[in-house]
């Protein structure tokens, strides 16, 4: 940087300074990316388990069935939560995920399955 303008040295940092955020904006948003569609691999486990209680289950198997799926949504929490960390975009994945505590998981499913389509598709953008 000898024999440079202040000027210079200061746009020349500033480039590499934006170089270094944006490469670490893409690591963080690939890193984001594999953690919530890690996550949605639990979502869909638990979402499978649902689907499987049988129609004629009892109110024990019912509800044994009913607590391995929320264990299994619960599981999806770290991996959401630690895409969101990378990238705002994933927040409504946590959320959702995190109200399984609250309510019970058929009525979350609706969205969990139109979020995780969208995260394991081609174009994984929920955007906000």
């Amino acid at each position: 940087m000898a024999g440079m303008t202040a000027k210079a040295r200061v746009a020349a940092l500033s480039l590499a300074l934006g170089a270094v955020t944006v490469g670490a904006s893409a690591c963080s948003s690939g890193d984001a990316l594999g953690r919530g569609r890690s996550a949605c691999n639990w979502v869909d486990t638990s979402i499978a388990t649902l689907h499987a209680i049988p129609a004629n289950a009892t109110a024990a198997q019912r509800q044994h069935q009913t607590l391995l799926a929320q264990s299994q949504l619960l599981r999806a929490l770290p991996d959401a939560a630690a895409a969101t960390s990378a990238d705002g975009g994933y927040n409504a994945l946590q959320t959702n995920i995190q109200e399984a505590n609250r309510v019970p998981e058929s009525y979350l499913v609706p969205a969990l399955i139109a979020m995780c389509k969208v995260i394991n598709s081609s174009t994984p953008y929920l955007g906000s």
